[in-house]
């Protein structure tokens, strides 16, 4: 499994990273590194889900952390809450752990990749 994540920032741009889960909490919140997760999709035996995360004080600060105009689309469309937010925000898969039958984060699939690209630019498109 890979260990990519998506990076949504406030100038609108989309990127894919490794560096699961370390760089992609610091990309949510690269100013205090205290972040806030959220569902997207719920996860399930028969597929990943994905997880958003953003920074916990985003509110707070817009000079640290701008409107992200993009985000409340592209994450309302993925199944994420409608909302409005600041900052960037990193999504990344999870999936279940069959013992204990919690989630656990993991990278995202190419199928997922390719789901949130697409989401993007038809966002941007929109914009």
């Amino acid at each position: 499994m890979s260990n990519i994540y998506a990076l949504i920032n406030p100038d609108t741009s989309l990127d894919f990273r490794g560096g699961l889960p370390d760089l992609m909490l610091r990309g949510a919140d690269p100013h205090h590194g205290m972040t806030s997760e959220f569902t997207i999709q719920r996860e399930s035996l028969a597929r990943n889900g994905m997880h958003g995360f953003f920074a916990h004080a985003a509110g707070l600060g817009r000079d640290k952390y701008p409107p992200n105009h993009v985000a409340g689309p592209l994450i309302a469309a993925l199944g994420g809450p409608d909302r409005y937010w600041f900052g960037s925000l990193t999504i990344c898969g999870c999936r279940p752990v069959a013992a204990t039958g919690r989630a656990e984060l993991c990278g995202l699939s190419m199928a997922q990749q390719r789901l949130i690209a697409q989401v993007h630019a038809t966002v941007l498109a929109g914009a």
